[in-house]
């Protein structure tokens, strides 16, 4: 008996092996188990029960801390869509696609930066946009190409009723798998707002909170409220606003304030 058919030429590789459909040799390649086998396409019961805690409590510092611990080694799906990387007009003005990729989506947040959305179910996604393709990825690779493509945020489950937004600082403590604390209850980052007033006389007290009520999913992470005897000079608050911004710790662990004297 034959060996089986022969592969045609224009599947082998520049180095005469066999090649797939692109060209690309399959020589030297490894093969691994598909991590996602057998996946259903439904939720993680771990992460989606986080999500609906901090959603019911969203001012419990440790409800979002557990949304980080669920989300250690959690496939999520990537929504992706077709990009045209190449296109031609011909002699009647009409533009074909010659060539395309796909890429993932990207949100663009109320204060202008981007985000990336992942969604922990295939259901969900689809629903919120019923031409992505959802591709199953671990939440650390998610977030690591994310972080790769500028985006300083991810959104779990957009508008799902338990949506999440991982800010700044922790997706950053997620990716380099270090604790994590909400800024807003973080006892370090009180101390820094402390020693950040402390060059400004006019302050008569200082003291911080949740942005908002709906701090796990929108608008600025922290609220601070400086108290004054008199109402400060405009020249005076900017002068403590290049004080928080220069301390190192409040840069590094606050995601967004927004800032009032009261």
């Amino acid at each position: 008996m034959s060996g089986g058919p022969e592969i045609p030429e224009h599947l082998r590789g520049a180095l005469g092996g066999p090649a797939d459909s692109a060209g690309v040799p399959w020589g030297g390649r490894e093969l691994h188990p598909n991590p996602f086998a057998g996946d259903t396409g439904e939720a993680d019961a771990g992460l989606l029960a986080a999500l609906e805690a901090v959603a019911a409590d969203p001012l419990d510092p440790q409800r979002h801390r557990a949304v980080l611990s669920a989300l250690a080694g959690a496939r999520l799906y990537a929504p992706v869509l077709p990009v045209v990387t190449e296109s031609t007009v011909d002699e009647r003005g009409l533009m074909h696609d010659n060539a395309s990729d796909m890429a993932m989506v990207r949100l663009r947040s109320a204060d202008g930066r981007e985000a990336t959305p992942a969604f922990t179910d295939i259901p969900s996604l689809t629903a919120w946009h019923p031409e992505a393709r959802p591709v199953p990825i671990e939440a650390e690779r998610l977030g690591a190409a994310a972080v790769e493509e500028g985006a300083q945020l991810v959104v779990v489950d957009p508008g799902r009723p338990h949506a999440f937004l991982l800010r700044r600082p922790a997706l950053w403590s997620f990716l380099k798998q270090e604790q994590w604390m909400p800024a807003w209850a973080d006892a370090a980052v009180a101390g820094a707002l402390r020693g950040a007033a402390a060059g400004h006389p006019w302050i008569a007290g200082i003291g911080m909170g949740p942005g908002s009520r709906a701090v796990h999913a929108q608008g600025p992470e922290v609220r601070i409220e400086v108290r004054a005897d008199a109402a400060p000079a405009p020249e005076e608050l900017a002068a403590l606003q290049r004080s928080l911004a220069a301390d190192a710790v409040i840069a590094e662990r606050i995601d967004s304030l927004a800032l009032s004297a009261v």
